[in-house]
């Protein structure tokens, strides 16, 4: 299975599966290196390393102290929870990611982060396509691989959640994960192995099961033809928006 491989060291967290997809890119950049290539890869092994171990520090060690979380997790009944896991999307997705381009000298212009719209009627067609598809494969997913994760909540909780979790927290993951990972290098490096490093990079953040990391890969690479096709990450946001939505709805009006 292909997921979360959290280790701890002391105060310092790291996600294994993601720290051994930032070697393989290494790889990848060092054999584009010695065929005399210019490559964007080193940057992106560097940010798969750097989130492989800020994510799983700042939310299972660092923000302890300022949010700490109750086990077993209770989801929309933790506010704690829910801050915790906020902070730590922004800074381990937004802050230090563009903290490292800059302090490489790496241009950070909105249009390379997916940040600025150039056709808003485009943006809007493949945004509406794509969260249609991501409804329709949520529908099916739901029927042959539903599972409860939200026992219980508070009305304030499922607020909160959506708010900062559901719609700012996914934002951040958008943003590194497409915006970062591939919108950023898309002029510069194939397009499909740049795919393919943010699909495999979203999914071991994810603990699922077989089916479900299909599942998951699927709506990972909706977003990235969204993304390409309109060159920001407005539309990826609005699906996975969507999803985490509707996920909760379904959750909370099938108890």
């Amino acid at each position: 299975m292909f997921g979360p491989w959290t280790i701890y060291f002391g105060p310092v967290g790291v996600n294994l599966s993601t720290f051994l997809l930032s070697l393989f890119v290494l790889v990848v950049a060092v054999i584009q290196k010695l065929r005399g290539r210019r490559t964007y890869f080193f940057e992106i092994s560097l940010q798969l390393l750097l989130v492989s171990f800020s994510f799983i520090t700042l939310h299972g060690r660092l923000l302890q102290y300022i949010f700490p979380i109750a086990l077993p997790e209770h989801p929309l009944l933790d506010n704690n929870l829910t801050f915790n896991y906020f902070l730590t999307n922004i800074l381990a997705y937004v802050v230090f990611p563009v903290l490292a381009l800059t302090l490489l000298g790496s241009p950070v212009f909105h249009m390379l982060l997916g940040l600025k719209v150039q056709n808003a009627k485009q943006t809007i067609t493949y945004a509406l396509c794509g969260a249609a598809f991501i409804v329709f494969l949520f529908t099916l997913s739901h029927i042959f691989l539903s599972g409860r994760w939200i026992t219980e909540y508070t009305h304030h909780g499922l607020i909160l959640w959506i708010f900062l979790v559901a719609i700012l927290s996914v934002f951040a993951q958008t943003f590194f994960f497409i915006g970062i990972l591939f919108n950023r290098y898309l002029d510069h490096e194939n397009k499909v192995i740049l795919a393919l490093i943010s699909i495999l990079a979203t999914q071991s953040f994810i603990l699922s099961s077989p089916p479900g990391i299909i599942t998951n890969m699927a709506y990972s690479a909706a977003k990235i033809v969204v993304t390409c096709r309109t060159r920001n990450i407005y539309g990826a946001a609005l699906m996975s928006s969507t999803l985490n939505i509707m996920d909760i709805a379904t959750q909370i009006l099938g108890s």
